[in-house]
């Protein structure tokens, strides 16, 4: 699963920048984030049914450990430690940059196994 977050040139900025439907069940396996340039970022993933959709904030999957690049261009994690890492079909995502500097274009991208 990826989504790609682009500023148009621009460094990146606070919110929420969009959602992905899942159609399928899966478990989330490790995070990547790959940015164009140095920088910084922090990215939230929030999670809710279709029915109960929009997520927001209460709706966090990634507990303490929130997705973060630092003064680098890349981050991955495979531990996942306190994520909530199954998706149901049906299921929405919702990105949501908790901060940034610099970076003006990011992919984050779920590996996962459909179960």
């Amino acid at each position: 699963i990826s989504f790609v977050i682009d500023g148009g040139g621009f460094a990146l900025t606070t919110g929420v920048k969009g959602d992905v439907y899942i159609p399928f069940n899966c478990t989330i396996n490790s995070v990547t984030m790959l940015a164009d340039q140095n920088g910084s970022v922090v990215v939230d993933i929030w999670k809710n049914t279709y029915a109960s959709y929009p997520p927001t904030a209460a709706n966090t999957i990634t507990g303490s450990s929130v997705p973060t690049i630092s003064s680098t261009t890349k981050y991955t994690d495979s531990t996942l430690s306190g994520w909530n890492v199954f998706i149901t079909a049906g299921d929405t995502l919702r990105f949501n940059i908790n901060s940034a500097t610099t970076i003006t274009r990011l992919s984050v991208n779920l590996k996962i196994t459909k179960t």
